[in-house]
């Protein structure tokens, strides 16, 4: 995975990509059962206004399905997907409203991802982690572009 992602960092880098976006997928098609997931991601992780997309209004599925302070936030984000956790930890948002995919099983949300946040992050995280600031050095656009 570490070198997926820096792959797509790369790619982002070299042609300037400012927001990646796309479905990340909840398991099930019952969004009651999911009541929890959707909510706290509507109420944690909603885009702002201006990067907010909004599902289709035949499709649309309201995420606000329970009382945000009735959400364990610590505990919820421990039992979302890794995609959806990794996309959020990037620094990602969702859009307002859910999708089912009765094809695949699923209940998906549109993820928006600014780039500019998620170099800063992954920036940070590596410092902190590399004892000789690897990343610090490297995560740049002119070291990834090449």
């Amino acid at each position: 995975m570490p070198l997926l992602w820096s792959g797509i960092a790369a790619y982002v880098f070299h042609y300037e990509i400012e927001l990646l976006f796309g479905c990340a997928s909840l398991p099930g098609t019952d969004p009651d059962q999911l009541a929890v997931p959707l909510s706290y991601l509507y109420h944690h992780h909603l885009a702002p206004t201006e990067l907010r997309t909004r599902a289709l209004p035949e499709r649309y599925v309201d995420m606000r399905r329970c009382d945000p302070a009735s959400i364990d936030a610590e505990r919820t984000l421990s039992m979302l997907p890794p995609l959806i956790k990794g996309y959020l930890r990037l620094g990602g948002f969702v859009g307002d409203g859910a999708v089912i995919d009765q094809q695949f099983n699923t209940t998906d949300v549109c993820v928006v991802v600014k780039t500019d946040l998620v170099t800063e992050k992954y920036s940070r995280h590596y410092e902190r982690r590399s004892k000789d600031n690897w990343a610090k050095d490297n995560w740049t656009k002119e070291n990834w572009a090449s």
